[in-house]
């Protein structure tokens, strides 16, 4: 992990050919959170960027990098100590140009049908 002690993954599954679902655990006492912001924690966009990549890596046993990011939204603000669970759904295909096709939606909460969106990401990822 880049961060240590940001998050703990706390359950992965498949859930179908190509997608899987993951549960993160935020570290809401992290020291990220001191300079952003003290007394009012938000995960910055690009830690949830790098949590999907790690997560992906998971998946897939290797190294990657993002090769293009085609669309990011961040949907909500994420408040750890409000939100400290998030769930992470990914769909990987292989692309004929060699790049590994990421679709990747983020809740916070426990359960993906009950949580609140924070991010949605449509992205290229390659070999690092």
């Amino acid at each position: 992990m880049l961060i240590e002690h940001f998050y703990i993954i706390t359950h992965r599954q498949v859930i179908a050919e190509g997608a899987w679902s993951f549960t993160l655990k935020l570290n809401p006492k992290h020291a990220l959170y001191e300079g952003h912001f003290p007394g009012h924690p938000v995960v910055p966009g690009v830690c949830m960027l790098q949590f999907i990549k790690e997560c992906v890596e998971e998946v897939r046993e290797q190294s990657l990098q993002y090769a293009k990011i085609v669309s990011c939204k961040f949907l909500s603000v994420l408040n750890p100590v409000d939100a400290p669970v998030l769930v992470l759904e990914l769909v990987l295909k292989q692309g004929e140009d060699g790049k590994l096709q990421l679709l990747a939606e983020g809740k916070a909460g426990n359960k993906p049908e009950e949580g609140i969106a924070f991010i949605k990401l449509k992205a290229q990822l390659i070999e690092q």
